[in-house]
């Protein structure tokens, strides 16, 4: 059973806008999800809500959203609340568009008058102008044509074209954190005082991801939100909610005491564990001991007796609060020499997106990707991954390189696909295979579809696969995207262990540090790399001007 430990002295006479008490929620198979889970956001306050991928963090927002219902429990909320989801769903991504995209943030009222106009206007000249009317003039009494004017705000932030020209757009056309930060930006814009943001900056580049981290310092709003991003956690969160496989703790501070302040409360738990354990069998040797003597007397028999009595019932307490595992990943990547050159490019380009630029990545370069979304890096990175020797000498591998990908929206398998059969072409033998799952956290989800997983444990899938194909040649695009605290701690390690050259498409400030080459790609299809990661990280963090125009940039394009 998951237990609470809040520091409540932080919530006494503060407004709470979420309460949530004693939640849990199964699966229909019976297995738990969320057990006895309890915790607070106050109002106004900015709290992020951490743990393990698969845990349950985004069951509990839906729970608090009400879009699951409770087995037991309860949660409280005395406003109205916005709830945006990950992966913002449309019922056919080939046709919806960009309004249909923006009324994801609206309440649900004006939601249904929305969809209704929309309705009516497809039906032309078919429709009841009265219908048309009233519908208008519901629209104008809840606020509809001023949620128009912020959606103008954001569709010129975001497409750079005002609403009437962005409107129609198809959502497909746009890049991953175009969609994301068009859905965010109205949702963080909207009315609705309290918001439930999962995983916001996901596929957000550094540029909107400073935007997000500012609003968020700024906003009164009231939001609870998971993220993974280490920079947002410190920069913009008021205090962490750790949801863990035995427990749920609040934090009332950033991620930057959070590592020591979750070692301290593990170093303690373990601590209490074994006092628990050194009682238990305390307990046990004593009543051992009496009931040897047992035959001596009546009277020693009662003690025995008595003896015995405390120690069982010692054992149906139980123990105290176990301490979470330490490790959910055990990793093996090897690595090997590809020669002096990993991968030359010569006068490369990708046509409307990048302009020709040359570049010789050397082995065992680390090599960040930067730029803002929609330039052309994923782009970029495919295109290293398909080249074969009919592009002549555009891109050319070293004699021994060996080509690992890492996909963005993990693209290995037939999401119906059990996990274990995913991974078992990969081993010799099933008992290998599970031992491989094991070592990713993924043993006890071997038989789950991959589109049931979480997007982080899919992305533990996609590494392990990786792993196996012993490649010396990574390109990773936004590998650490979906991947939880511990697991990205783990990832950054690995990488900086490993002999191998790596190419990484990364818009997570912190884990640029893995890295010693910086390559920023424009929105004018000018490529350049940076004299440093802190000019990199500023550059790829700001859009006013060209990357022509820096002197410490060494431009790439010919």
């Amino acid at each position: 059973m998951r237990r609470i430990v809040h520091s409540q002295a932080t919530l006494t006479g503060t407004p709470v806008a979420i309460e949530v008490q004693s939640a849990s929620f199964s699966y229909p198979d019976g297995t738990a999800v969320i057990e006895n889970v309890s915790f607070k956001v106050p109002t106004g306050s900015i709290t992020a809500l951490v743990g393990p991928n698969g845990v349950g963090k985004t069951t509990m927002l839906e729970l608090i959203a009400g879009h699951k219902l409770l087995a037991e429990g309860h949660v409280r909320s005395d406003t109205e609340i916005a709830y945006m989801r990950q992966n913002p769903g449309f019922d056919d991504l080939r046709s919806a568009t960009v309004i249909n995209a923006l009324s994801l943030s609206l309440p649900l009222t004006l939601r249904l008058v929305h969809d209704r106009l929309q309705e009516l206007y497809a039906l032309a000249g078919e429709s009841d102008g009265l219908d048309l009317a009233n519908e208008l003039e519901l629209w104008q009494s809840l606020g509809g044509y001023e949620a128009e004017g912020r959606w103008d705000q954001v569709t010129r932030a975001v497409l750079r074209q005002g609403l009437t020209e962005a409107s129609d757009r198809k959502i497909s056309e746009l890049s991953g954190g175009e969609r994301k930060s068009l859905i965010l930006r109205a949702y963080l814009l909207s009315n609705v005082q309290t918001l439930i943001l999962d995983e916001p900056d996901n596929f957000l580049d550094l540029f909107s991801k400073a935007w997000l981290g500012n609003e968020l310092r700024n906003t009164s709003k009231t939001i609870l939100l998971v993220s993974h991003d280490r920079k947002l956690l410190t920069q913009a969160v008021d205090r962490m909610v750790a949801l863990e496989h035995n427990d749920v703790w609040t934090h009332g501070g950033t991620y930057a005491t959070f590592p020591a302040e979750r070692r301290k409360r593990i170093e303690k738990l373990a601590k209490d564990l074994d006092a628990w354990k050194a009682e238990e069998r305390r307990l046990y040797r004593y009543y051992k001991l009496l009931k040897q003597r047992a035959g001596v007397s009546t009277a020693m028999a009662s003690r025995a007796d008595a003896a015995q009595s405390r120690w069982e019932r010692f054992k149906v307490a139980g123990p105290p609060q176990l301490p979470p595992p330490e490790r959910e990943i055990t990793t093996r990547f090897r690595g090997s020499r590809t020669g002096k050159e990993a991968v030359r490019l010569t006068g490369f380009e990708v046509e409307d997106l990048v302009a020709p630029f040359s570049v010789t990545i050397y082995n065992e370069d680390r090599v960040a990707l930067l730029g803002e979304n929609g330039v052309g890096k994923t782009t970029f990175l495919k295109r290293l991954v398909a080249a074969d020797p009919a592009m002549g000498e555009t891109i050319r591998y070293g004699p021994t390189a060996k080509i690992g990908y890492f996909s963005q929206n993990n693209e290995i398998a037939d999401p119906t696909a059990a996990v274990f059969d995913v991974a078992r072409p990969n081993f010799r033998n099933d008992q290998e295979t599970l031992s491989a799952l094991g070592r990713y956290g993924l043993a006890d989800h071997h038989k789950h579809r991959l589109g049931e997983l979480s997007g982080g444990q899919k992305a533990r899938v996609q590494l392990l696969i990786l792993e196996t194909e012993d490649p010396n040649v990574l390109l990773l695009d936004e590998p650490t995207d979906n991947l939880d605290l511990e697991s990205i701690l783990i990832i950054e390690e690995a990488l900086l262990e490993l002999e191998a050259t790596q190419l990484a498409i990364t818009h997570d400030a912190t884990f640029t540090r893995v890295f010693d080459r910086f390559i920023i790609f424009d929105r004018h299809g000018v490529v350049a790399e940076a004299p440093d990661r802190e000019h990199a990280l500023w550059v790829a963090s700001h859009r006013a001007f060209s990357l022509l125009d820096d002197p410490k940039m060494q431009i790439l394009s010919v």
